[in-house]
């Protein structure tokens, strides 16, 4: 879902003249490998998929909270939780708008007869509508976002920022003060 707004990031630093000088030290980076091997789980076992994606969730919650410190971790964790609010309010599953995702060149089938791991039909029924996939972002990678898939966006363009040393701090920015450390 981020590859493109990865690659654009790395871009934007370079441009700001960023350069890798050392990565900052996460704690308990273990639990997204977890995370990321119960999301697999839940692309080969699609009927457990949505057991497999809430407690995937659970584990990315503790890896955000142990890195806290770092600013574009917390945004990362608004982004976390609005999207985790959806997830388990609606069975362990994304609804996804088909409407704004016909738009899309992918096969919506899986989604529509429910053996999609990660997202099932947004309906009547589901909960908390406004928080789901609801919103078309045309890009390189064309695809149907949430409000919390913004929040990640932003943390994830935050997070290459300070990984190629040029941080930029919403909350100094909000302050008036310089967003770049020196180096």
């Amino acid at each position: 879902m981020l590859l493109d707004v990865i690659c654009l990031s790395f871009l934007v630093a370079l441009l700001r003249g960023g350069r890798i000088k050392e990565f900052p030290k996460f704690y308990k980076v273990w639990l997204l490998g977890i995370s990321i091997a119960l999301q697999v789980c839940s692309a080969l076992i699609p009927s457990w998929g949505g057991g497999f994606i809430s407690v995937a969730y659970v584990f990315i919650l503790a890896f955000l909270l142990s890195n806290r410190k770092f600013e574009d971790m917390r945004i990362f964790m608004v982004g976390w939780f609005l999207n985790a609010i959806a997830i388990w309010t609606n069975g362990g599953k994304m609804p996804l708008d088909l409407e704004q995702a016909k738009k899309l060149p992918y096969d919506l089938e899986p989604v529509i007869n429910g053996t999609n791991f990660k997202h099932s039909v947004l309906t009547e029924s589901s909960n908390l509508p406004f928080l789901t996939d609801v919103i078309y972002m045309p890009s390189i990678i064309p695809r149907v976002i949430s409000i919390g898939d913004i929040f990640i966006m932003l943390g994830a363009f935050l997070l290459v920022q300070r990984l190629m040393n040029k941080p930029i701090s919403l909350l100094q920015l909000r302050e008036g003060k310089s967003y770049a450390t020196k180096n």
